[in-house]
């Protein structure tokens, strides 16, 4: 996966990326390691539906974030550095992506509604987690507009 991920990069994008972990060495690993953990679980909780931009999504997004936190504080116990690596490489991963402006804006505040829910769970295992973080997709609210995705605080978001 992360190969696959690697090579869609343009050489300004794989820099990027390079100067993030350059930047914060010590999360390069754990990040990684979150991520496969994260598409594991959506893959196995949701099929490929965690692909399109509904409730699966929200999930995932969500998440992604909570479990690179979790990931770094693993590394360095610093939860508030933990919670900012994770929106700036979470935020980065939307920089690069070709997404339409709706799912990008659905994309970056299910990953900020994700660092925020993270209080609820960490001290959660993962059971726990993946059983909140569902929850909290099924009701999560659907949009239609970028505007609509501001006014929306801590739910989760879906466009489909």
């Amino acid at each position: 996966m992360l190969w696959r991920i690697l090579r869609r990069l343009d050489f300004k994008q794989l820099f990027g990326l390079l100067w993030l972990f350059l930047k914060n060495p010590i999360y390069a690993f754990p990040t990684v390691l979150a991520t496969r953990r994260c598409m594991n679980i959506a893959q196995k909780e949701y099929g490929s539906r965690h692909h399109l931009s509904n409730k699966a999504n929200a999930f995932r997004h969500a998440l992604w974030v909570i479990l690179i936190i979790k990931s770094c504080l693993k590394w360095r116990n610093n939860e508030e550095q933990a919670k900012t690596w994770a929106k700036k490489f979470t935020d980065w991963h939307e920089d690069f992506s070709p997404n339409e402006a709706l799912e990008r804006a659905m994309d970056l505040h299910n990953n900020k509604v994700g660092i925020a829910l993270f209080e609820n769970v960490k001290a959660e295992n993962e059971i726990k987690t993946i059983s909140f973080l569902k929850q909290k997709a099924s009701e999560s609210m659907q949009i239609e507009t970028v505007e609509e995705v501001e006014k929306l605080e801590n739910k989760l978001v879906y466009i489909q």
